[in-house]
């Protein structure tokens, strides 16, 4: 489930190599669901579909919500837009998916910014989340709101699968998710601010979008996307963890920087 929104297209370019590289076998497909009407992402391939709205959804719940529903599986993975995930991040997450709990989620997660990489660190980290269609339709899928919407159906699945639904036994050799932070000329929906009275965070967004248009920094009309990553993350990340000490928290970490 990849929603998006404004983004640039080497950001864009980048999650969908992300997919197009995993090592999983079994059948899988991406679902961009684009409601930016200022852009048409367009890309042809078996196992991607792109469906692009020509009105945005009132919410990131509620847009989150439309993808789960376009999705033609039951096991939904979150799949962020701005982020990267390595070529084992779905063979891993089935391979230790849970069907008890319907729910399969690692506690960590590597930190990319400015090129370079950290950590690893713990949080929630929801783009690494994958669930069963009908635990997702148990708690009723996202609320109808913006910035928090992860963590407000992250604690709905706490309440029936229980406190100890993450993963937090994996390694670091193990972790598929980089979280990118700051670095790119794209954004994080959380610093622009929570809707409330006047939906300020949802606006602004908006605001923002219309001003990197204006200044360039996004295309508008056809975006013919042609995936790639903009440096090698796998092997950044092999050599990051391999210089990791042997025990030990996140600080003291080495950074690695993108080639």
């Amino acid at each position: 489930m990849c929603p998006t929104f404004a983004r640039p297209r080497q950001i864009v370019e980048e999650a969908v190599y992300s997919f197009l590289n995993q090592d999983y076998a079994g059948e899988k497909e991406l679902l961009i669901l684009n409601d930016f009407d200022r852009q048409k992402i367009v890309f042809e391939h078996p196992q991607v579909r792109v469906v692009n709205v020509g009105s945005r959804f009132h919410s990131v719940g509620e847009k989150r919500n439309a993808a789960a529903a376009l999705c033609r599986h039951d096991l939904l993975a979150v799949w962020d837009d701005d982020d990267i995930y390595l070529p084992h991040r779905l063979s891993f997450s089935v391979s230790r998916y849970d069907e008890r709990k319907r729910f399969f989620k690692p506690s960590q997660a590597l930190i990319l910014e400015h090129g370079a990489i950290r950590g690893p660190k713990t949080a929630l980290f929801h783009g690494g989340g994958l669930w069963h269609r009908g635990l997702f339709d148990e708690v009723g899928g996202y609320a109808h709101m913006g910035s928090g919407q992860d963590r407000e159906i992250e604690a709905r699945f706490e309440k029936v699968i229980g406190a100890a639904k993450d993963y937090h036994a994996i390694q670091p050799h193990e972790i598929f998710y980089l979280y990118r932070w700051w670095g790119t000329q794209s954004y994080h929906l959380s610093s622009f601010g929570k809707d409330c009275a006047g939906r300020p965070g949802h606006d602004k967004v908006w605001e923002y979008a219309l001003g990197q248009l204006e200044r360039g920094k996004i295309e508008s009309g056809d975006i013919v996307l042609q995936p790639h990553w903009c440096a090698d993350y796998s092997r950044m990340v092999k050599n990051y963890v391999a210089a990791l000490p042997a025990q030990g928290g996140s600080g003291g970490f080495p950074a690695v920087a993108a080639p």
